[in-house]
């Protein structure tokens, strides 16, 4: 008893009485917990080591788990992205109008497209050159992959023709057409000299070209200033393109009879694309063959399916190369109208001639162009001296010659040179004839009327 005492004595001395109260006070919570949780079952229940069974239940039990855990983490080291089936993202298509002041490289930077895709485009343009120059209002559609990349560009020229360059696997691009069919109406029309002719042209709607060519094909004949009186009267048969209603290209002179100071003055269109006279005579000067006063060697022939060396795509060669000096003279191959002075990353500085009917031809690396847009030109005019720019391996003149604007080989084209309608060919010249004076023949009354149309179907251009 006088050890308890002392001990009790102790505790509640001084500091000691503190850690006496702890003492007692974690002696109680532990009282209370042992009193208000109950013990676990699993540990009153003695272990045994199962059957064998319950044994051979658990191994497949922990190999389920380790299954499981595998399953798990394969999830875990697996992009969940990857579970996600991925979908197809198609090429972006951007539609462009050409405005004021644009040129190629400030669309290209404009859009994110590479100067690179640029210039390849325009090596596949160097054959055509119908990429530029870029006029207000026309239409380009571009065609990128998923990184942005071009894979297409198309110009759409008017509403029966659009071109595109297509991005092939060598990286290059192809060139491509797409062509609606036209329907073609012919038209005769009756008017009368009001002023002078070349207002009473106008009038009826007849373009420039037009009126340059009624006064070429009949200026051996009649002096348009002085011959020409007022009420003379004239008649045209005409021929229109359209698609769906909406007219497509110029309006073609295939017929014209002028009656002056009472005599009758006749021109018709052949196939060649040159105007005779009733009997067949020529009436449209011939063309020349070579655009140079000398024949100077070809160093590149005209190739319509010729394949690129490197990339085996078709890339053809228009025209002709002929190895002439920097500084040589060249010519035109007949009588037209200059439709276009430019130059080209490829082409260099070139020129683009329309002669009279179907006709048209382009001279390309030229040094120096001595004519200017809208220039009348006569057939063995000097128009420019040849030269070495643009992509070239060497001094040379690129000459190409057109047919209802399809290039075609300028040195075997069956091209006008003969001064009246071959035999053969007369049978369908004065069918042809036939019909057109009979339409010319019975218009309506009134001047500027237009009477007797005929339609017909064709793929090509006018």
């Amino acid at each position: 008893m006088q050890f308890f005492r002392r001990i009790l004595n102790w505790c509640f001395q001084g500091q000691h009485a503190w850690f006496a109260s702890i003492v007692a006070v974690f002696f109680i919570f532990l009282w209370v917990y042992k009193a208000l949780v109950p013990p676990s079952e699993g540990h009153e229940k003695p272990f045994t080591l199962p059957s064998k069974p319950v044994v051979n239940t658990i191994r497949q039990h922990n190999i389920e788990v380790a299954k499981s855990d595998q399953d798990y983490n394969a999830l875990l080291s697996t992009d969940p992205l990857q579970q996600v089936e991925q979908a197809v993202v198609s090429p972006a298509s951007i539609e462009y109008v050409i405005k004021s002041g644009d040129t190629l490289a400030k669309i290209f930077n404009r859009f994110g497209l590479s100067k690179e895709s640029m210039y390849a485009v325009l090596e596949a343009d160097q054959e055509y050159l119908v990429l530029e120059p870029l006029l207000p209002n026309d239409k380009f559609t571009f065609k990128l992959d998923a990184q942005g990349q071009l894979q297409g560009l198309t110009r759409r020229l008017d509403i029966s023709k659009s071109v595109s360059f297509v991005r092939h696997g060598s990286g290059g691009f192809t060139y491509e057409e797409h062509i609606k069919p036209i329907s073609y109406t012919q038209t005769s029309i009756h008017s009368k000299i009001v002023g002078n002719f070349y207002l009473s042209a106008k009038k009826l709607g007849l373009s420039d070209n037009n009126i340059l060519i009624i006064h070429d094909v009949l200026k051996g004949r009649v002096n348009f200033r002085k011959d020409l009186r007022a009420n003379d009267e004239f008649d045209l048969v005409v021929k229109n393109g359209s698609i769906d209603g909406v007219q497509v290209g110029d309006t073609q002179i295939e017929a014209l009879q002028f009656v002056v100071q009472g005599k009758t003055y006749r021109a018709f269109l052949h196939s060649d694309g040159r105007f005779y006279d009733q009997d067949g005579k020529s009436l449209t000067p011939a063309l020349l063959r070579w655009p140079t006063s000398k024949h100077y060697r070809i160093s590149s022939p005209f190739n319509a399916n010729r394949l690129h060396p490197i990339t085996g795509h078709r890339a053809p060669h228009n025209g002709v190369d002929l190895a002439t000096p920097v500084g040589t003279k060249i010519l035109a191959t007949g009588d037209g109208v200059v439709t276009r002075v430019a130059s080209h990353k490829y082409a260099g500085k070139y020129i683009v001639i329309d002669y009279t009917g179907p006709y048209g031809a382009r001279y390309l690396h030229l040094n120096k162009i001595l004519v200017k847009k809208g220039q009348k030109v006569k057939r063995g005019q000097v128009i420019a001296l040849s030269g070495n720019t643009g992509r070239t391996t060497g001094a040379h003149l690129h000459y190409e010659l057109h047919v209802r604007g399809r290039p075609v080989n300028p040195m075997t084209a069956k091209i006008p040179t003969a001064q009246s309608v071959p035999s053969e060919q007369m049978p369908e010249y004065e069918a042809s004839v036939a019909r057109w004076i009979d339409m010319m023949s019975h218009p309506s009354s009134g001047a500027g009327t237009l009477s007797a149309t005929k339609s017909t179907q064709d793929s090509d251009q006018a």
